[in-house]
């Protein structure tokens, strides 16, 4: 395949592809790491010609620059991250008192079939997050 992209387009890409291939290894030791995306990534960066990518001498591996990196982790990465934890937290507190008040496992609570259960403690707990952030979470030492 042959794509003419200009060099803001190709930058782009780029992003995209460091972005995805840290969201797929990030989170895995290298033992576990997906080898044909950490490949596609280091590919694209191979034809890339720009000063900030670089080549490690003994390791024959391309990386972006630090301040790339950087720029990309505190756009992106981190918003990212920060809405994953507080949506998941959210969702994850709701099944709990769904499947509690049901006096069944969590795992039992299927989302699809419960939504409409799940709302409304999901609501609650995702106001009180907004308003008080997790100064009134703690785990109690009676359960």
């Amino acid at each position: 395949m042959n794509l003419k992209l200009e060099p803001d387009q190709l930058r782009k890409i780029l992003e995209l592809a460091y972005m995805g291939e840290w969201m797929i290894n990030a989170h895995h030791d290298t033992e576990a790491q997906d080898e044909p995306a950490a490949l596609a990534l280091q590919r694209l960066m191979s034809q890339a010609s720009f000063p900030d990518i670089g080549r490690d001498d003994e390791t024959g591996e391309y990386y972006m620059d630090t301040t790339w990196v950087e720029k990309l982790y505190d756009a992106y990465i981190l918003d990212y991250d920060d809405h994953v934890f507080w949506d998941e937290l959210t969702e994850r507190l709701a099944q709990r008192d769904l499947a509690r008040d049901r006096g069944i496992s969590p795992d039992d609570i299927i989302r699809d079939d419960d939504l409409l259960d799940l709302r409304p403690l999901e609501d609650r707990y995702r106001s009180e997050l907004e308003e008080r952030g997790i100064d009134r979470l703690e785990i109690r030492a009676d359960y």
